[in-house]
């Protein structure tokens, strides 16, 4: 005790100590850890959000740029319209003025005047001119076929089938001026017709109508210029640009002016594996990012990774795109991980400090509860001292008590025992000496008494040697039969039970266990005699007790029960408490069940338990307790 008492002390005084340190270093080092694991994510989470953010932006750009040519497309129409009717007003200005100044010179002169003064007039890139026409259909002015002027257009016609004359002048008699849309072929492209819009305007003097008309093809191109000046005018930060490529591959826009103009299949800038990428996946409205190598950044000249964001203006056969290059983000990137690093360096400081701040405190706690532990300790251990030798005396006295209790019922089993085989005894030797006295005794006769008498003394012996062995304080473990416990049990108690018509109802197999078979009778007896005092009391019905025992999955399965009416549910629950009894105090100790509780759950490793039940035998119902006892069948 001495030896284990040390010990337990050294186990209060430094295990402590012991685990503060172990468990600060396990602290500190997941701490580390997790610190570790959470600015790498940080880092990941940092390179990942530039490059989003940098997706983000140029795809930005490039959806603004492509809002604009949208608009762009959009007005094309409304800006030729206005183009062409502010060039038609002016031709009706200079008409009209040359008219007002001259019209006393004769129609014939002022008409020659106000040819001449329009015949050369040229805009939108040398493709525009005025036309005159009467209202009789007559060509009065035709610069570009100035030998059609004089004849007549009654009869002219699209080769859509369009009577284009008679149209303009059948929109124009309602209207002073009016807009119109044809097809018609280019002078330098007969094969093919393009669509062409018109403006004409009634001039009241001559009942003429002035007019001109742009290709709509032609001047979007113009617009296309337009758009690609704005984009080329675009101010470029650092590497950043907007490209422009057709279907074809050709450079339409680039910071390298060199390129405009010429094919990217051929350029030394990129591969043509990535034009022909970019191309697939900006074709048909569609748009998305694309990463490739470029082979000459411009400004280095040095191959650099490259993200851009492509869209296709099929309308147009365009593609617009603008990226980023993987290095520049990488700058941006080291720099946040600096940052990054230098914060996880200061809270490694903080944290190391804090664990070693932390780990000091616990220790003198520790040290200070290790103290306080062992005075408990020592104060404790005269307290179960105490305590112990309380228990002893008390378990002393229940076992005495258990004893001088089942040495009580046992000499009450041995009486009923003897008491018949004695009153034979008595009962011959009397009739011998009457019969000796009135000289009526043979030899034979005597002889048969003898031998009663010599038999039923041994009956009396053999009683005496089964209450001998239940008695016996050898409690060597062994294999026993359950059937055999049952059997030397009902041996001891079935006289009282007789005497008192209760009829036992048995149904026990022959199961074999490990243990002191002693102590399991000393149960099954406690239990039939709490049965049997139980039975006594009812006096209007059959007294049954009904045993099995039986093999249940690994365990011996030995069930009880009686028809005794069963116990009052209120005390059910405590009647494997010690000194708890249901009889008078002159009739019971209260130790029995909780002296077979002990020994069932202690000494045989098992586990007994007490309910009520209702159940039918012989057609007829009863109700009353039931006693299950479970034992483990391997040794």
């Amino acid at each position: 005790m001495d030896k284990n008492e040390k010990i337990i002390l050294l186990i209060i005084k430094y295990t402590p100590p012991f685990f503060i340190i172990v468990l600060s270093i396990i602290v500190s080092f997941i701490l580390f850890e997790n610190n570790k694991k959470v600015f790498e994510k940080e880092k990941q989470a940092t390179q990942k959000q530039f490059i989003e953010n940098n997706k983000k932006y140029i795809k930005g750009e490039v959806e603004r740029l492509n809002a604009y040519i949208r608009n762009e497309q959009e007005q094309t129409e409304k800006k030729l319209k206005e183009n062409l009717k502010n060039r038609v007003n002016e031709a009706y200005t200079i008409a009209m003025n040359i008219y007002k100044e001259n019209k006393n010179l004769g129609e014939k002169k002022v008409t020659k005047l106000i040819k001449d003064a329009l015949r050369n007039i040229r805009f939108n890139n040398n493709r525009g001119y005025f036309f005159i026409y009467s209202f009789d259909y007559e060509c009065i002015l035709l610069p570009i076929k100035p030998e059609m002027e004089g004849k007549n257009f009654y009869n002219f016609k699209t080769r859509k089938g369009l009577y284009l004359t008679r149209e303009i002048v059948k929109k124009l008699k309602n209207k002073k001026e009016e807009f119109l849309t044809w097809s018609y072929h280019k002078p330098e492209d007969l094969t093919k017709h393009y669509k062409k819009l018109g403006f004409n305007k009634y001039f009241e003097p001559y009942n003429w109508f002035i007019g001109t008309g742009e290709y709509i093809k032609d001047f979007e191109e113009d617009v296309k210029e337009n758009v690609l000046s704005h984009i080329q005018n675009h101010k470029y930060l650092n590497s950043e640009y907007f490209f422009v490529i057709d279907y074809k591959g050709k450079y339409l826009n680039h910071i390298d002016n060199k390129l405009i103009g010429n094919s990217a299949y051929k350029a030394d800038n990129i591969k043509p594996e990535a034009v022909k990428e970019i191309i697939a996946k900006a074709k048909n409205n569609s748009a998305g990012f694309i990463t490739y190598t470029q082979t000459n950044k411009p400004g280095t000249k040095e191959p650099a990774v490259k993200t851009s964001y492509v869209l296709g203006v099929d309308n147009w056969q365009w593609i617009i795109g603008k990226g980023f290059y993987k290095e520049d983000v990488n700058k941006i990137i080291e720099k946040e991980e600096q940052l990054i690093n230098q914060r996880l360096r200061e809270n490694l400081k903080k944290l190391i400090l804090f664990t070693l701040v932390l780990t000091v405190v616990l220790l003198l706690i520790s040290f200070y509860m290790s103290a306080f532990l062992k005075r408990k300790f020592k104060k404790y251990r005269l307290q179960i001292e105490k305590n112990l030798e309380k228990l002893t005396k008390q378990q002393e006295i229940l076992a005495q008590q258990s004893k001088l209790a089942a040495i009580g019922t046992m000499i009450g089993n041995i009486a009923h025992q003897w008491r018949q085989p004695l009153s034979l005894i008595s009962t011959i030797a009397t009739g011998m000496k009457l019969k000796k006295e009135m000289q009526d005794l043979d030899e034979k006769e005597l002889f048969e008494n003898l031998d009663k008498i010599n038999d039923t003394t041994q009956y009396l012996s053999k009683t005496i040697d089964d209450f001998r062995n239940f008695f016996n304080s050898n409690k060597v473990k062994k294999e026993f039969s359950v059937k055999e416990a049952f059997k030397n049990c009902l041996n001891l108690i079935s006289v009282q039970f007789k005497n008192n018509d209760i009829e036992l109802i048995e149904n026990i197999e022959d199961i074999k266990i490990y243990g002191v078979q002693t102590e399991l009778i000393q149960v099954l007896i406690n239990i039939l005699n709490n049965s049997r005092d139980e039975l006594i009391k009812i006096k209007d019905q059959r007294r049954l007790i009904f045993i099995e025992a039986k093999e249940e999955e690994n365990h011996l399965l030995i069930t009880i029960k009686d028809n005794a009416r069963g116990v009052d549910e209120s005390i059910i629950e405590h009647l494997f408490e010690p000194y708890f009894t249901t009889k008078h105090q002159s009739q019971g100790t209260g130790i029995g069940l909780y002296m077979s509780e002990q020994i069932i759950v202690r000494q045989l490793r098992g586990s007994i338990s007490m309910k009520n039940c209702e159940y039918d035998f012989e057609n007829k119902h009863y109700k009353g307790a039931l006693t299950i006892i479970k034992l483990h069948l391997y040794k």
